[in-house]
């Protein structure tokens, strides 16, 4: 983990080439395939799509409250928030997918853009607990990369960066294991 009383510069990097790998993944979809299955049981590509823009969406939110001094909730709805946001987008079009998932990682770009360096120590609240301010970026390239996987669109494990996977093998180890990657390769 970066030190996370100064701007993670690396790791803002490496979220924007991991974007830059899901929109270079999907820009191609049609409206039918956005429709289609992805490797998330019950889930359309179109649901996974929504939920990477939503909860970009939705840590801009908290980054832009830490900015202020306030510790927000990623989802104030909670679970159940996050689930109607999901099924609202999910059956959009291609278009408006990655047009909604540009939109949202440009705000959260934005609002991380404007965190001074004595406040990447600040905290938001996930579904998971306490999260820094400096810890949103690395849960964000997790977020964008394991979904790339998930959507089947012909990025396999082997396509992700290795400095990612060795970073997060033991999260990768518990959440993503053979039985929901039969190609991953830990």
């Amino acid at each position: 983990m970066p030190n996370e009383t100064q701007m993670p510069a690396a790791e803002l990097a490496a979220v924007d080439a991991a974007f830059s790998m899901l929109l270079d993944a999907t820009g191609g979809l049609t409206d039918a395939q956005a429709r289609e299955r992805s490797l998330l049981p019950g889930w359309t590509r179109g649901h996974v799509l929504t939920h990477v823009a939503r909860s970009g969406e939705a840590d801009a939110r908290t980054i832009e409250g830490a900015i202020r001094g306030e510790v927000l909730d990623k989802y104030p709805g909670g679970g159940d928030q996050r689930s109607r946001d999901i099924e609202a987008g999910a059956g959009r079009g291609a278009a408006a997918l990655l047009a909604d998932l540009v939109a949202t990682q440009r705000a959260l770009t934005d609002a991380w853009g404007r965190v001074e360096d004595t406040m990447w120590e600040r905290l938001t609240r996930t579904p998971v607990g306490p999260r820094t301010v400096a810890a949103t970026v690395h849960a964000r390239r997790r977020e964008i990369l394991v979904h790339l996987v998930d959507l089947d669109v012909g990025v396999s494990p082997r396509h992700l960066p290795s400095h990612y996977v060795d970073a997060d093998r033991d999260w990768l180890l518990e959440y993503r294991t053979h039985e929901a990657w039969p190609d991953a390769t830990w």
